[in-house]
């Protein structure tokens, strides 16, 4: 199979559609997605190129200068050991290259499946600690 990678943010529907497939669907809080993607700082979308069917996203959020967060890296069920998930991920660290003035921060979240995909391209667990709440309304 061929794939088409494109260097944007996904629209909400694409992010939608691919957070279903992998089973995000209670994740995020939908009528908020919109915004949330319009302050992305760069984002890259995969498409199968006999179908045109979006099958992979994944975007980057931050501050733009030191800090950046890698962000709702997906490849659609049908399509991952394909080297899609290394084919995003890269694609968005080579975009905040660019971005980045000097030397910069990437970090990440993940899901205990996608450990090892991150470990394979240099990602590794820190001594410092992480914390996160939700808010609600």
């Amino acid at each position: 199979m061929s794939y088409t990678v494109a260097r944007r943010i996904p629209t909400p529907e694409e992010h939608r559609q691919l957070s279903d497939a992998v089973g995000w669907a209670d994740a995020f809080w939908w009528e908020a997605m919109p915004a949330s993607l319009l302050g992305s700082i760069c984002g890259v979308v995969v498409h199968e190129d006999a179908s045109g069917d979006l099958v992979g996203m994944g975007r980057v959020v931050g501050g733009g200068a030191f800090y950046f967060y890698i962000q709702d890296v997906a490849v659609h069920p049908e399509h991952q050991g394909r080297g899609l998930g290394r084919t995003i991920v890269n694609e968005l660290v080579d975009q905040i290259t660019h971005q980045a003035p000097g030397h910069c921060f990437v970090g990440l979240f993940s899901t205990a499946d996608a450990e090892s995909l991150y470990q394979k391209l240099g990602w590794r667990e820190h001594e410092m600690r992480g914390m996160w709440k939700v808010l609600r309304p």
